[in-house]
């Protein structure tokens, strides 16, 4: 291994760890991916675990030039940023734009991705449940999970999994939809006519809100308002200017499927928004809205995700069209 590589440890389809490769490419530094399993997280664990982070995560990286080990996407910026002050800068110099700089971050990474999750975990259950199988048990029991019935299983145990962890039955019920577009649309205006987030450079803003905007292509009701395609187009030069993927793994299978019928769309607009994307932060670390798994609450979550989490979709070419 060279011995000035950068290891990344990575789930390929996280958004913040698209951050993270953008970041790496923008700048010109020697890396290389390292796959891990989303469950054992083995590469990770024998790591200590940073403070103010519950649990070990990815992205995590390895500078073998300095042997440190850093977890956690923003972190890793700010670490890149001061070990590597030859490479393209990730923050302004600026401190007023510095600061404006990092309370993006912390907008995009606590508020933007945390939607953009809920509502993209929730288009591939409603849409593609065995694409779950493939990102989650694709190194497990030698294939096993590759079997068409067993793939298709699997992924609705690992669906219910997840609205039980992330809560994403309840998204409607928070108007999450409504206010997600209502910020999208504020971002959009803001953005409009502009290169950059914040200032006159690419910043690690600009790359985190690009890997961000990306889960959004294939949430219908979302990724087909016009009023949001220039936002959207810019997100992709930026990631394709940064070396990132033109479309990614998930994106595809969304694609495949929707090649065969209809895709499934939701109402976006028939209750008021009950929650807010931004979400007060201070320092480095993002919040998260991880919940239990294994409580309670777990009894109700069959009917949640077999009947809450489909009421009000139906199969339509046009999600921005009146939903029957």
């Amino acid at each position: 291994m060279n011995s000035t590589m950068i290891t990344l440890y990575e789930l390929h389809w996280s958004h913040y760890c698209e951050k993270i490769r953008l970041a790496l490419n923008y700048m010109g530094l020697p890396w290389q991916a390292v796959g891990i399993d989303a469950f054992r997280k083995e590469p990770l664990r024998v790591q200590p675990l940073p403070d103010g982070l519950p649990t070990h995560t990815v992205p995590a990286i390895h500078d073998a030039a300095n042997d440190r080990f850093v977890m956690d996407s923003t972190p890793i910026l700010h670490y890149l940023a001061v070990q590597y002050p030859a490479a393209p800068a990730l923050f302004p110099a600026d401190p007023l734009e510095r600061a404006e700089v990092q309370r993006r971050l912390l907008e995009f990474d606590s508020g933007l991705a945390i939607a953009m999750r809920r509502l993209g975990y929730t288009q591939v259950i409603l849409e593609c449940p065995g694409l779950l199988t493939e990102l989650f048990l694709g190194r497990y029991a030698n294939g096993l999970f590759a079997w068409r019935g067993m793939r298709r299983i699997a992924g609705h145990v690992i669906g219910l999994m997840l609205c039980k962890r992330f809560d994403f039955h309840r998204s409607r019920e928070l108007g999450l939809y409504e206010s997600t577009i209502a910020y999208l649309q504020e971002l959009a205006g803001q953005m409009h006519g502009l290169a950059y987030v914040v200032g006159q450079q690419l910043s690690a803003a600009d790359l985190t809100l690009a890997a961000m905007l990306r889960g959004f292509l294939i949430v219908p009701c979302i990724a087909e308002r016009p009023d949001l395609q220039h936002l959207f187009a810019w997100a992709r030069a930026l990631r394709l200017r940064c070396g990132g993927e033109t479309v990614s793994r998930y994106e595809q299978a969304v694609i495949d499927v929707r090649s065969r019928r209809l895709p499934v769309a939701g109402s976006c607009v028939r209750r008021a928004a009950r929650c807010h994307l931004r979400r007060p932060a201070t320092g480095e670390l993002a919040s998260n809205d991880q919940r239990p798994i294994w409580d309670r609450g777990m009894w109700l979550m069959p009917w949640h995700y077999l009947v809450t989490l489909r009421r009000g979709t139906v199969r339509q070419a046009l999600a921005v069209a009146p939903v029957a």
